[in-house]
């Protein structure tokens, strides 16, 4: 299964129309992507993407590949970034999220920033935790499916019986 992912609607990072960053996120082989060019308005200093976005970025592939990959609900708990070399405003860069590993209810994973050359410009470990009082019904309502493809649309639809 691969294609673009369905976008959540009111999220700053995914969402189409929140004035965020309307990620277009990508699934292909067990791994979730995109590819970014953030506006000046996301800096921090000068022509630099704030940390903060750069972060939100790397935590947004990393949640969407662990949904993709289990169909759960998650939050994260905690998140450790790296940030390697800066990333501007205005150039294009790609983000990607990969499954690390499961231990007991904790789910941990892996997120990369690269630049066009494939250089290295941030990575974070994720660790992700089941949430109580969110079932996948409850996000899905809230997605938006346009342009999305048909196998990647069926893989949100309620299981049948």
């Amino acid at each position: 299964m691969t294609g673009l992912l369905p976008g959540y609607k009111k999220c700053f990072f995914c969402g189409p129309a929140t004035g965020g960053l309307a990620l277009e996120l990508q699934y292909a082989d067990g791994s979730v992507f995109c590819e970014f060019t953030a506006h000046e308005k996301f800096q921090g200093y000068d022509g630099v993407i704030h940390g903060g976005i750069v972060t939100g970025i790397l935590d947004e592939v990393m949640w969407w590949t662990l949904f993709m990959e289990t169909k759960m609900i998650t939050a994260t708990w905690k998140i450790e970034v790296e940030f390697r070399r800066p990333i501007s405003c205005g150039k294009t860069y790609r983000a990607s999220g990969q499954f690390l590993r499961s231990a007991r209810k904790t789910y941990c994973l892996s997120g990369l920033i690269e630049d066009t050359s494939g250089h290295l410009c941030a990575q974070a470990k994720g660790f992700f935790l089941k949430t109580k009082g969110f079932t996948s019904e409850d996000i899905i309502k809230h997605l938006d499916f346009r342009g999305v493809p048909p196998e990647i649309r069926s893989f949100f639809l309620p299981p049948q019986t």
